[in-house]
């Protein structure tokens, strides 16, 4: 194995084990503080990481007013992106919900061929129909599925919060090719550092105008809101370090995009959530192609 592959290959678990993470310590504050709230506070507690990147590295890179304009873009469409993904998470249950979102990966790759002219060879195209066949049992829609296979008396259940998540999904998916078109050969930190102050003024401004409160009364909580941001800003960075120093882009993308195994395996052990076999099923067979993707 190359040095690089394994680069690639370590950065893709990373963002999986950061953003899994993240969605699981996500449904407990969502619950008691609200989506908005909890978002809030997580983007700007996840400043302070990457301030820190920014201030250790050697030198300042120069930015321009236009790309100044164009992450201050980025940063408030990254904002209200995540609204939809938080308020999912409010209403349904996160080992449903997390997979689902993770078909974000399948929407890059396909945006990418039409847009930049990317190929995609079959044994992606394969995986691209294992994932559609697990958000078809995911999101309910599965009896018609269930029928051709034999089993249509097997339990299913709609799911709340699913469509909140194929709007994330759109809005994550356009943002991320939009992202790489943006920092492709560049200092990722300063540029991250950015997005992030204003992704967190756009959902200051919009709790303003939405009249949620922002207080965190329960202290309790803070340690949560700490763990979310810093874990998402590590994610970020490792899929970001993996971008930057190697040319298997779609290895760091496909793994990181794999992040609902570990909230799956966490939401059972710890929130106790109870699904049919039908999502179960559909659940793992999301993360499966996602993953395959890494690979064909």
């Amino acid at each position: 194995m190359s040095p690089e592959l394994l680069i690639a290959i370590l950065s893709g678990l990373g963002g999986m084990f950061g953003w899994g993470i993240a969605d699981f310590l996500a449904k407990k504050t969502i619950t008691t503080l609200g989506d908005v709230t909890t978002l809030f506070w997580c983007q700007f507690l996840g400043i302070f990481p990457l301030l820190a990147l920014f201030l250790s590295a050697p030198s300042i890179p120069h930015i321009g007013y236009l790309e100044l304009i164009w992450l201050a873009v980025l940063g408030i469409w990254s904002g209200l992106s995540y609204i939809p993904t938080y308020v999912a998470f409010g209403k349904g249950k996160v080992s449903l919900l997390s997979p689902l979102f993770a078909c974000y990966a399948v929407v890059v790759t396909i945006l990418s061929a039409i847009l930049l002219h990317e190929a995609i060879p079959l044994g992606r195209q394969i995986a691209f129909g294992v994932v559609f066949f697990g958000v078809l049992l995911i999101s309910g829609d599965s009896k018609s599925i269930l029928m051709l296979v034999g089993i249509a008396r097997v339990k299913s259940e709609k799911v709340k919060g699913f469509k909140e998540i194929l709007l994330a999904i759109c809005l994550y998916s356009t943002w991320l090719i939009a992202l790489d078109q943006l920092v492709n050969g560049k200092d990722w930190a300063p540029l991250l550092l950015i997005i992030r102050v204003f992704s967190a003024i756009s959902l200051f401004g919009y709790a303003k105008a939405t009249k949620r409160r922002l207080r965190v009364v329960d202290s309790a909580l803070w340690k949560y809101l700490i763990f979310i941001g810093c874990f998402d800003v590590a994610a970020f960075a490792c899929v970001s370090f993996g971008f930057s120093r190697t040319p298997f882009v779609s290895i760091v993308a496909m793994l990181s995009g794999a992040f609902s195994l570990p909230t799956i395996v966490l939401a059972r052990i710890f929130l106790k959530e109870r699904t049919t076999t039908v999502q179960t099923v559909g659940s793992l067979i999301v993360v499966v192609g996602v993953m395959l993707l890494a690979v064909l």
